[in-house]
């Protein structure tokens, strides 16, 4: 495979070929005019430069000569003294024109009548050529490929000689699977273009089987026969692998002959892998501090959505967000290097894979797609986003234990000295941060030191500059946030998360009251619920048996009182379904047992058996834990309603007081409305406060989150025992 041309009268004569082609296209078109205007003597010589110019400047769009030509026809016409003889170029081009008349045909020796014309490129593009013809010929190779069939059969069918249109080169390609990058199809292109719209593949075929015959020549081949396998990838590019440098790493990484993922952390030397997990964190904490989101910086770089960007696209993202030397964080190019080597794509290494870096780096916020890991607890970033050493500070741990003590004394005397005289060193370090980072240099650290009156060691002080002095000078806020006597404040969050852990705590197993495991009082407490609601628990409890069994599962049984709103406890419900489990289903309850007890309460199940029975219906009753009353408390509430029941307005207006607190119409009302009620009828003087406070106990109803009066059940017994004191004889 040839890396390089020497310059022949071939390559030359075509070029003048094309010259001359291009006069014969344009009528009037005489160079000797170009060339007599830098040459007033007459001295049939012009300065390489001015020669240059004329072909690369004004007759770049009559002729249109590559920058390879230019170069080969000044070598070609250079004298001695380095200027350029052009009267020959110009004899050449205009005296040795063909003879129109006597040749029939015209296009003899001209370029597109050469079946090999292959386009000039620069130096660059023919070395990535070269680069890709390798590429290209190692994959066909290795699968036993023929190409010139593929190409003739379109051939035949356009009724070229040795063309394809680029439409069907390409389509060829893709048929056999040899991916192509776009930049480097559009080399492919650049090269072998023939007429502006079809590609020379007969030319495209001989410098294939040149480099395979090439790389046969010098030892390139296996002993099966197959190339070896040296360019990796699923996409042909003109890219060179990044291979192991034993000169520099005895020890070098795995080989880079096989199958390679960019995120690998084979190919990266384990120090590099350290230097780069320190980037990665000192960008998770630029963008925690900052509260920056990643994915907003690399979006309008991607419309499709797909996750890739180029690198130049990912290096203006990064630039972005603040890490560049004009932002608050700064990475050098290695560092940014490094950076796009981790996040290469594995098919395409012209781009990034930003969507990954994104995910890494928002990490120090939360875990994506959190709502998929609900038992995973992630509260804060992590420590070491926050302990990670500033860039070019000491590593405090690895500091002698003598070099810290005298940091401690250092930072107790600037305590104390800053305490005892109420010296505010903020403002001093403030004159001297231009920049506002919380830095200055040291000469300036020990100028307001001095200036302040805090008078230190040198020992003492170049303990203070090794604890804080990093990359961009001494640390001053941290500096002053240590020595400040101030308590440190918790954030806000802290309270939140609380609240949090506290709403969602289980709550402690406690032992099952008495009165929970009573089976009596559990009924009783259903059919006071039925009787003042009117529910119907036989209609929640069968739309779960769809079978007509007369049984349900416990934990169905359990969903359908819930919708009843029983209010009934976890032991309450054990307690129901171990009385009316069913005796030969375990995990069962025979649900129209209980639905027969609960409707006993509205009336009595038989009764057209036995029409003299006159049925008796439960009393609800709203007895409950908070007005319970022991036998002292009875005692001073009957003394209290006897004195209340001698009032003789009672049955007047003592319920429309009430009703008119009572906006509602609910038959409860607030302690201080009826202490309201009974001084508006002078019946609160009769009675004591320790008597009121215990009436308001025996007549409490929760509602809400809180304890109201029962003021319907107070007047009746009111009216009960005025009509039984009435009724006595004494």
């Amino acid at each position: 495979m040839v890396h390089f041309k020497k310059i022949v009268l071939r390559d030359v004569w075509r070029t003048c070929n094309k010259i001359r082609a291009a006069i014969f296209r344009t009528k009037g078109l005489n160079l000797y005019d170009y060339f007599r205007a830098f040459d007033p003597k007459g001295n049939c010589v012009v300065k390489e430069s001015e020669f240059i110019s004329i072909f690369a400047n004004q007759l770049k769009n009559a002729i249109g000569l590559s920058d390879q030509e230019i170069i080969d026809l000044a070598d070609y016409f250079r004298i001695q003294d380095g200027r350029i003889l052009y009267t020959q170029l110009c004899d050449v081009i205009h005296t040795k024109e063909p003879d129109f008349e006597k040749n029939e045909d015209i296009v003899s020796g001209l370029e597109w009548d050469d079946p090999l014309h292959v386009n000039r490129l620069s130096q660059t593009e023919q070395r990535r050529l070269c680069l890709l013809i390798s590429k290209i010929a190692t994959a066909i190779n290795m699968r036993r490929l023929v190409l010139r069939p593929y190409f003739q059969d379109y051939e035949l069918v356009a009724k070229n000689i040795g063309c394809v249109t680029i439409a069907h080169f390409a389509r060829i390609l893709s048929f056999l699977n040899l991916l192509v990058s776009p930049a480097d199809f559009n080399l492919l292109v650049k090269k072998y273009i023939k007429d502006s719209y079809t590609i020379n593949y007969v030319a495209f075929l001989k410098d294939i089987d040149e480099a395979v015959n090439y790389m046969d020549q010098n030892g390139m081949l296996d002993i099966g026969g197959d190339l070896h396998t040296l360019f990796p990838g699923k996409i042909l590019n003109a890219e060179l692998p990044k291979l192991p440098r034993p000169e520099i790493d005895k020890k070098s990484p795995a080989s880079v002959f096989g199958i390679q993922n960019v995120f690998h952390p084979v190919l990266v030397p384990k120090p590099e892998q350290e230097a780069l997990m320190n980037v990665i964190l000192r960008i998770q904490r630029h963008v925690y501090q900052n509260m920056i989101r990643p994915k907003y910086f690399f979006q309008n770089f991607d419309p499709l959505n797909t996750g890739r960007c180029t690198i130049s696209q990912f290096r203006r993202g990064i630039d972005a967000m603040g890490i560049s030397k004009l932002g608050r964080l700064y990475i050098t190019p290695e560092e940014f290097e490094a950076l796009s080597l981790q996040y290469r794509d594995p098919i395409d290494p012209n781009r990034i894979c930003y969507d990954t870096f994104e995910s890494d780096i928002e990490s120090v916020f939360t875990t994506r797609e959190l709502e998929k890991y609900p038992s995973l607890s992630k509260i804060g970033p992590q420590r070491e986003v926050f302990e990670l050493p500033r860039k070019g500070g000491t590593d405090w741990g690895n500091v002698l234990e003598e070099r810290k003590e005298l940091c401690e004394v250092a930072l107790d005397k600037v305590k104390r000295k800053t305490t005892s005289r109420r010296i505010l060193l903020k403002p001093a370090f403030r004159d001297y941060d231009l920049h506002s980072n919380g830095h200055c240099s040291r000469s300036q650290m020990r100028q307001v030191l001095l200036s302040n009156g805090i008078l230190l060691s040198a020992e003492e002080l170049y303990a203070l500059e090794q604890r804080y002095i990093d990359d961009v000078g001494f640390n001053f806020s941290w500096f002053l946030s240590e020595i400040d006597s101030r308590k440190v404040e918790e954030p806000l969050y802290n309270k939140y998360v609380d609240v949090l852990e506290r709403i969602n705590k289980k709550p402690a197993e406690k032992k099952p009251d008495k009165i929970e495991t009573d089976i009596v009082q559990i009924l009783a407490k259903i059919k006071s619920k039925v009787i003042r609601e009117r529910i119907r628990p036989l209609e929640f409890l069968q739309t779960f048996d769809k079978h007509n069994e007369l049984v349900v599962t416990k934990n169905d049984f359990k969903r359908a009182l819930d919708v009843c709103r029983f209010d009934l406890t976890e032991t309450e419900y054990n307690t129901l379904m171990a009385v009316f489990s069913s005796p030969g289903r375990p995990n069962y309850v025979e649900y129209k047992k209980l639905t027969d007890v609960i409707e006993e309460g509205l009336t009595q199940s038989g009764l057209e058996r036995a029409p003299l029975i006159v049925p008796v219906q439960h009393l609800p009753t709203r007895d409950s834990v908070r007005n319970f009353l022991n036998f002292e408390e009875r005692r001073i509430l009957s003394v209290a309603m006897q004195k209340l029941s001698k009032a003789c307005d009672i049955k007047s207006n003592l319920l429309e007081l009430f009703r008119d607190y009572d906006r509602m119409n609910c038959g409860t009302v607030s302690k201080n409305q009826l202490m309201k009620v009974l001084s508006t009828r002078d019946m609160m003087k009769s009675i004591s406060m320790q008597e009121f406070e215990v009436i308001c106990k025996c007549f409490s109803f929760e509602r809400g989150l809180r304890d109201e009066v029962d003021y319907r059940g107070f007047c009746k017994t009111l009216d009960l025992i005025y009509e039984t004191n009435k009724q006595l004889p004494f």
